[in-house]
């Protein structure tokens, strides 16, 4: 079984926009990360608010970092995965920020 030849000027696109968000996914979920650990240490109580801010976009981002590079291995378009990770991390945040004050 044969497969259609790809463009490979889609091909790098693809490869390079995924990159990139993946590395700025990463990026955002770590100061995202030590962010909810400030607000540990600023005395907020409600705890399960600083673990949601603070745990969750980091899982977001392995899974979404793990999706791209798969759907890259597999030929697919990869750079939504990373993106969407990015934006429920951010929208996961926003959550926790909200449930902290």
């Amino acid at each position: 079984m044969t497969t259609a030849p790809v463009r490979s000027g889609r091909r790098t696109g693809d490869l390079t926009a995924t990159l990139l968000l993946i590395g700025l996914s990463v990026g955002t979920a770590v100061v995202l990360f030590f962010n909810a650990l400030l607000w540990a240490l600023g005395g907020a109580d409600n705890s399960g608010a600083i673990a949601l801010g603070g745990y969750l976009p980091l899982a977001f981002t392995v899974l979404g970092a793990v999706a791209g590079i798969v759907a890259l291995a597999g030929r697919r378009t990869g750079f939504w995965y990373p993106l969407v990770a990015l934006v429920l991390s951010i929208v996961v945040w926003l959550v926790a920020i909200s449930l902290v004050r």
